[in-house]
């Protein structure tokens, strides 16, 4: 059984997550096995698969209802009670114990369309070519030109699972700052967080998350449709219900795929500024800092109006909470973007190689 590693890219709703995984899965596919592209015992199979966050999202019929500040109700798709989070983490402890993705899993994702400006054609072919190439060094470096091997077991097979999704990150379970225990030990989606190996953040600044967001037409999602109705589970007893969730709890992921057909979903007037912004928020209160250069800690206030002010554009992040952000505050271009991302996951592999 070779190695696998889970690279996670989250961030805001709309800055180019999904994007950056088809470009790293671009970039590390069908790479040689060997310098000389002979099949041999020092050789290394790389393989990548991506895994949509969006696809662990339950049936229509239960997501939650929350209600606006213009008193609307509303499914609320950006909570965490929003998310099938057993699948979710049950299905990543099967891709690092079997290095592909479990059968009861079939995607949906790649039905949804890519916004022009925000697809694969923003990188130029030469790039790509050249990311290639680096890749390739790297790899033929760990077999050893020799034959023999100078790590990654002499060889072998080496996969990448590439995971993006809006919610992926526990906060720490001890402060970095004063050693304090942290607000992470009991968080809903610490066995998420626990199965990743690589944890990148993309940050968006408001203003773009916004305009990409509402220039989506909408998004593929599963049926039975919701039947307004009939009394719903608020955001809030879905969230509480998800902080219960247990780190053992397993799902079935050899079972058929027995979801319902697929539904779509049109985001309704003013969705953004009554629940993607605020949600992304009050989630990631515990990486985000406020817009000046004050140092209060956001996770502790109570009022989201408030923590809002406070962010501002939302660009301003912790680098010592866990995760690696990447640099730029959310305004590099994709191509920048992507280098980035190409060394973080080398620096990832490197490290391994070197501790194996």
């Amino acid at each position: 059984m070779g190695k696998t590693t889970i690279i996670a890219l989250s961030g805001p709703s709309s800055s180019g997550k999904t994007t950056l995984a088809r470009l790293l899965q671009r970039v590390f596919s069908n790479q040689p096995m060997s310098k000389d592209q002979v099949p041999s015992r020092s050789s290394i199979s790389l393989s990548t698969f991506i895994i949509h966050e969006d696809d662990f999202y339950h049936p229509d019929n239960k997501i939650p209802y929350t209600t606006t500040k213009s008193s609307q109700l509303i499914q609320d798709w950006d909570c965490l009670g929003a998310l099938d989070i057993p699948f979710l983490s049950s299905a990543l402890r099967y891709v690092h114990a079997h290095g592909h993705l479990p059968p009861r899993l079939r995607s949906k994702e790649d039905l949804n369309e890519v916004l022009p400006g925000e697809g694969e054609g923003v990188v130029g072919e030469e790039l790509v070519r050249e990311l290639r190439g680096r890749i390739s060094r790297f790899f033929w470096d760990a077999v050893g030109y020799d034959g023999v091997g100078s790590g990654m077991g002499g060889g072998g097979e080496w996969t990448l699972a590439l995971l993006e999704g809006f919610l992926l990150y526990a906060p720490p379970v001890v402060d970095s700052q004063d050693g304090r225990e942290g607000e992470g030990e009991g968080h809903g989606l610490r066995a998420v967080h626990a199965e990743i190996d690589v944890r990148l953040f993309l940050p968006a600044p408001y203003e773009l998350v916004k305009g990409r967001r509402e220039k989506r037409s909408g998004y593929v999602t599963i049926g039975p449709a919701p039947t307004p109705e009939l009394p719903q589970r608020s955001s809030a007893s879905a969230l509480a219900l998800a902080s219960e969730i247990g780190e053992g709890e397993e799902v079935d992921l050899h079972a058929e795929d027995d979801r319902p057909p697929q539904n779509f979903w049109t985001d309704p007037p003013g969705y953004v500024d009554d629940v993607v912004w605020p949600r992304y928020v009050r989630d990631h209160a515990w990486l985000l800092l406020p817009e000046n250069e004050e140092s209060e800690e956001l996770s502790s206030i109570e009022d989201t109006d408030e923590l809002i002010r406070k962010v501002g554009q939302g660009v301003n992040l912790k680098t010592d909470a866990g995760v690696t952000v990447a640099p730029g505050q959310g305004t590099l271009p994709m191509a920048d973007l992507l280098k980035w991302a190409v060394e973080e996951v080398l620096k990832h592999l490197e490290q391994s190689r070197r501790t194996q």
